[in-house]
C-alpha cells in the first residue's frame, strides 16, 4: 500500500467516524473501521512511501461495505483501490 493510499483511507475513515451510528448494523462497522484507522495511525508513524498491511476478515468486510455504502466510485484514487479489495472479499467469502 502507497502511503498516499494509506493517508487517504485513515482520513476517510476518520470523516465516517465523526458521524453518530444510527443502529448496531453501523456501530459495528464503526468499530471495526476504528481497528482500521488505528492500524494505519501506527503504520503512518514510520515514513515509508510503501507499506506492508494485513486485515481480519472482519476487516476486510468493513472495507468492503465502506467501498459498497460510503464511496462506491471506482474512478478515484481510494475508490478504485477499495472496488478491487471488494471484489476480492465478495468472491473470497461468497
Amino acid at each position: 500500500m502507497k502511503r498516499q493510499l494509506a493517508e487517504t483511507l485513515k482520513q476517510q475513515i476518520e470523516t465516517i467516524l465523526d458521524d453518530n451510528p444510527a443502529n448496531d448494523d453501523d456501530k459495528l462497522h464503526y468499530a471495526v473501521l476504528a481497528e482500521i484507522r488505528d492500524r494505519l495511525y501506527v503504520k503512518l508513524i514510520k515514513y515509508q512511501t510503501d507499506y506492508t498491511i494485513s486485515f481480519t476478515p472482519a476487516q476486510a468486510f468493513a472495507l468492503r461495505i465502506l467501498y459498497t455504502d460510503y464511496i462506491n466510485d471506482p474512478t478515484c484514487y481510494l475508490g478504485n483501490r477499495l472496488h478491487a479489495l471488494a471484489a476480492e472479499v465478495h468472491k473470497q467469502f461468497n
